[in-house]
């Protein structure tokens, strides 16, 4: 089980530098590969972003340009479902950079032990920055940091 997810790991992998410069000169942001090999096709999921939100007409636009680009390529072990969307309002932030991005928005940090609830700071010294309610700051290592997504603010998107 761990090498078949190892090979889908390296896979999307080869996925994502096919498909990032693709995605960028279209104007979008690729914001994740996913591929899961499965007992009669696998399944390939894209998440794109870009400023002012992602609409159907920019998944299917990547949907053909990606597929094209796949199949002339070659590189996909077997027949697969492409799914092209947007990561969405209650996105999963996964690099530091997001943190920057979204600084200011509202989130939910999660470690393996405590779950905060505030505004992002930013990334300071390898720490996520939480402004609480209370005012204080809470600085959480990255490193454990087990998952965290924006929340979604009536008002705000």
């Amino acid at each position: 089980m761990n090498e078949q997810r190892s090979r889908d790991r390296e896979l999307a992998e080869r996925i994502d530098a096919l498909a990032r410069p693709v995605i960028a000169a279209m104007g979008l942001e690729l914001v994740e590969v996913v591929y899961h090999d499965g007992s009669f096709r696998g399944i390939l999921r894209v998440t794109i972003d870009k400023a002012g939100g992602v609409g159907h007409e920019d998944c299917v636009a990547v949907t053909r340009v990606v597929g094209t680009h796949l199949d002339v390529e070659g590189i996909m072990p077997s027949p697969y479902a492409l799914e092209v969307s947007s990561p969405g309002l209650d996105r999963r932030l996964r690099r530091p950079d997001e943190y920057q991005k979204y600084e200011g928005r509202l989130a939910k940090v999660k470690t393996a032990r405590e779950v905060w609830v505030g505004r992002l700071g930013g990334v300071a010294q390898d720490d996520v920055v939480v402004k609480l309610e209370t005012g204080q700051e809470q600085r959480i290592p990255l490193r454990d940091v087990v998952e965290t997504r924006l929340m979604v603010e009536m008002g705000r998107s």
